[in-house]
């Protein structure tokens, strides 16, 4: 919890200079950040399943290969073995991820901090896949973009989760509930 916080201040140090959204758009996505945590969880679990699907058709068509001959499934092995370690990592990330989405849905509804802390996790977790995958692209510039798109990607989603944050937890629910 107390390397959480840490994170949480670096974070917030790093987005400090931004401007602020307007009061009623981070009541409203404080208020609304629930469902789309669910929608959200819905995807991401359809995304699962269809990669599950395309991890299986590439078995499948290894095996396949492997039946011509050895030369054929030596050069399917070696052309896809980067896809399919990459494709492995990003379904274990997702799966994560969406589990704690779906544990966060309720403690955000009831506007819990719990809830804005598993949304902090996610974003946490989401930075590690983003250099994962950086790393797993096996380019440089695969690598370069990862890491400069997913920085965007994590600043923006940084800069909203804070936003909200004031939001959740018993006293800062009747203190905004007040205003």
């Amino acid at each position: 919890m107390e390397l959480i916080n840490k994170l949480e201040k670096i974070v917030a140090g790093w987005l400090r200079p931004l401007p602020n959204l307007p009061k009623s758009g981070q009541k409203w996505l404080a208020e609304n950040v629930w469902w789309l945590a669910l929608i959200s969880a819905i995807l991401t679990g359809i995304s699962i399943l269809l990669s599950l699907g395309a991890i299986a058709t590439y078995a499948s068509y290894s095996a396949s290969l492997a039946s011509v001959g050895a030369y054929s499934y030596i050069a399917a092995a070696s052309y896809g073995s980067g896809w399919i370690i990459s494709a492995i990592v990003t379904l274990i990330f997702s799966v994560i991820i969406v589990l704690l989405t779906a544990l966060a849905v309720n403690p955000l509804k009831a506007m819990k901090n719990r809830g804005w802390q598993l949304l902090f996790v996610i974003y946490l977790v989401s930075a590690v896949e983003v250099v994962v995958n950086a790393v797993l692209s096996y380019s440089v510039i695969g690598f370069i973009f990862g890491i400069i798109f997913g920085a965007i990607g994590l600043a923006i989603g940084g800069y909203f989760l804070l936003q909200i944050k004031s939001y959740f937890g018993s006293t800062a629910k009747a203190k905004h509930i007040a205003k």
